[in-house]
């Protein structure tokens, strides 16, 4: 009979994995959470469920060690008791053998005893044919013999008819004899090794339902097991997203938090250029009008002339008269400038960073700005720092949809190395940098801009 044996089921090692957190102090810091994530407090009972759960599978792996032990016990016992059964089957075999032997053996003595009685038979009638007895027989072969050594002969002829009658008759006798006792003793044999074949018989089921008990536990218990260790990796997914949850959405109120306070830096940044601008045009106009200034207090310290004190405010208002429009003024005071810019731009969406490029295929930004305010009648060149000066500076809140974001490493316009073009609702659109595409981004995503102007 074939051992058999209990293989439990492992624990996938990917799952010994599963009792272990990633969770952080910081990540646990007592703090109720915020708007759309999870608190500490909740992290910490995801994480205790899971210890728990883990403590449960230990104390029913135990259990299923001591379960899994008792049954490879019981196997070795079953396994001794179909052996001790398979023995006593071969005993009783071979007692039933010897059995049938001294039934063959009984059966050729009684056909000796027969055919010894045949022949006491005959012996008896040639006796009696003889002269009817042994006395009347002896006697008549004394009267029979014709010479003394006939007689003789005669005689010995009868004593050894009468002998080997009775010498045959004792044999066949005594062979029954022990051919019945040898019949006997196999049969008591055979019995004896029936009774104990059956003995052996019911120790070996005995055991055999013992095992399949046991085995019966087992199964149960590795089915309980299976369970647990089910439940265990979804408590541990919980506990996962309940924590990626938690430190996603605290990453994002430090992203939010951050944004706010470049913004805030940036307006104060773009306030304080704005000022500084302000005063350098203040200034430089004021520089310009001093010779104008100067002119017209010589002029009016000069005799008037009949009908020329208006002169050179008349001469002022045809110069202004006289300049020629910018192409880009109306659509920089028309919205659907921007807008034809923007939906050119968003077009673009997804197209590879080129250097140098400037469509179809691919765009560097400046190269994408340009062409994204040619849609809207606007010309500019194809480098960040002229666009920057070929157009009109804003301040940051004043942005809006269409206007030029700027960065510079040394706060000089002069060494702009980015541009973007806003979109509304703190985005940009943009070409990034080589290996990156036109997309759409936060509007720190470059860090805090330098400059905003509009094209005009």
């Amino acid at each position: 009979m074939p051992r058999r044996s209990f293989i439990r089921a492992a624990v996938p090692a990917g799952l010994a994995a599963v009792l272990v957190l990633t969770l952080t102090p910081e990540a646990l810091a007592d703090d109720p959470g915020g708007a759309g994530y999870p608190g500490a407090d909740q992290v910490r009972r995801a994480h205790d469920a899971v210890t728990g759960k883990a403590d449960d599978i230990a104390r029913i792996e135990a259990e299923l060690d001591r379960e899994a032990g008792d049954l490879a016990r019981l196997d070795i016992r079953a396994d001794a008791a179909v052996e001790e059964y398979n023995g006593a089957v071969v005993l009783r075999r071979q007692a039933q053998d010897r059995a049938a032997d001294a039934d063959v053996y009984l059966r050729t003595a009684d056909a000796r005893l027969t055919r010894a009685r045949d022949e006491l038979g005959r012996l008896a009638a040639q006796t009696y044919r003889m002269g009817g007895g042994a006395g009347l027989g002896a006697f008549r072969a004394m009267l029979g013999a014709g010479s003394p050594g006939d007689l003789v002969s005669r005689l010995e002829s009868l004593r050894r008819i009468s002998q080997d009658g009775d010498d045959t008759l004792r044999r066949g006798i005594a062979a029954v004899h022990d051919a019945a006792a040898a019949k006997t003793d196999a049969e008591h044999s055979a019995e004896a090794a029936g009774r104990a074949t059956e003995a052996v018989r019911a120790a070996k089921d005995r055991v055999e339902a013992e095992l399949a008990a046991q085995q019966g536990r087992v199964h149960e218990i590795t089915a309980r097991h299976t369970t647990l260790l089910a439940e265990l990796a979804t408590l541990k997914q919980s506990s996962i997203d309940l924590e990626t949850q938690r430190r996603d959405g605290r990453a994002a109120e430090a992203q939010r938090r951050a944004e706010e306070e470049a913004r805030a830096r940036a307006e104060a940044d773009a306030a304080r250029e704005q000022a500084r601008r302000e005063k350098e045009e203040a200034d430089r106009r004021a520089e310009q009008a001093r010779p104008a200034e100067a002119a017209r207090e010589q002029e009016a310290a000069r005799p008037a002339k009949p009908g020329t004190a208006a002169e050179p405010a008349e001469r002022v208002d045809a110069v202004a008269a006289s300049k020629p429009a910018r192409p880009g003024d109306k659509a920089a005071a028309d919205p659907a400038g921007a807008t034809a810019a923007i939906a050119y731009a968003k077009a673009q969406l997804g197209k590879p960073y080129v250097w140098g490029g400037e469509g179809p295929s691919g765009f560097d930004c400046s190269g994408l700005v340009m062409q994204a305010w040619r849609r809207a009648g606007v010309k500019m060149a194809h480098f960040a720092a002229t666009q920057y000066f070929e157009s009109t500076p804003v301040s940051y809140k004043n942005l809006r949809p269409g206007d030029l974001v700027f960065w510079t490493e040394t706060k000089s316009a002069s060494d702009i190395h980015h541009v973007a073009m806003y979109l509304g609702g703190g985005k940009m659109i943009h070409a990034p940098r080589t290996g990156d595409v036109v997309k759409i981004s936060n509007l720190f995503y470059m860090g805090t801009p330098d400059y905003y102007a509009r094209p005009s």
